[in-house]
């Protein structure tokens, strides 16, 4: 009997087809924009990466006069993150990390992020934060300390969290800040220079109207330093 010559030129067609539902995809899949800020979610893995490879660019940050940073690793694009990535990119060492994409973060991602060591962590699109999560950005060293984004504290626990805010060591900015009570306010202002678009009454309340702050504010007052 004679060998019966299969026609192999279908089954790899089939194969390499199916190698794309089976997760073979092509090498170029996974790569990520060249701009990071493009970027709009991320594996552990691929923030590993980043953290290791990414040389860093220069850009402009506000309140740094106009030279730009260099070694940022901007990924405002950004718009959730969990805690394994979020320790994944606390491994990046060579400059800041901007991740003003993010409106809010829960404690466990805001734990790991204080794991980052190099200069500034920039998280200023936060609008909202549990008393947790203020406790543990309160204890980031690399933090700037901005709030711009917050523009109420009507949470129930916003007393605990002005308390937490007040405990850090360094700039505390919520320049936007339109609504807060007084017993919250008191507590925030704890902070020596916390800085809030208004001037507290010498009771620790607001100056006007007395328990809500809704108007548009006309100046910034910093909290003087108390020896």
């Amino acid at each position: 009997m004679k060998p019966v010559k299969a026609n192999l030129f279908p089954v790899v067609i089939a194969l390499f087809v199916s190698g794309f539902y089976l997760g073979f995809a092509p090498a170029h899949a996974d790569e990520l924009p060249e701009d990071t800020n493009k970027i709009e979610s991320l594996t552990p893995e691929q923030a590993r990466k980043l953290a290791e490879d990414f040389l860093g660019v220069e850009i402009d940050v506000k309140g740094f006069g106009k030279r730009g940073v260099p070694g940022c690793l901007p990924l405002n694009g950004l718009k959730s993150l969990d805690a394994e990535t979020a320790r994944a990119l606390a491994g990046y060492g060579k400059g800041p990390l901007p991740l003003n994409g993010l409106t809010t973060l829960d404690a466990e991602t805001a734990k790991a992020l204080v794991e980052f060591k190099s200069q500034y962590l920039f998280l200023s699109g936060l609008t909202t934060l549990d008393a947790a999560t203020a406790k543990s950005l309160a204890e980031s060293k690399a933090w700037n300390g901005d709030l711009s984004a917050v523009t109420a504290f009507d949470s129930p626990d916003s007393v605990a969290i002005a308390q937490a805010l007040a405990a850090r060591e360094g700039r505390l900015a919520l320049t936007n800040l339109k609504k807060i009570s007084p017993k919250t306010l008191s507590a925030l202002i704890e902070k020596e220079d916390v800085e809030i678009p208004f001037k507290p009454s010498a009771g620790g309340g607001p100056s006007t109207p007395p328990t809500r702050l809704q108007w548009p504010p006309a100046s910034r007052w910093r909290a003087p330093g108390r020896r």
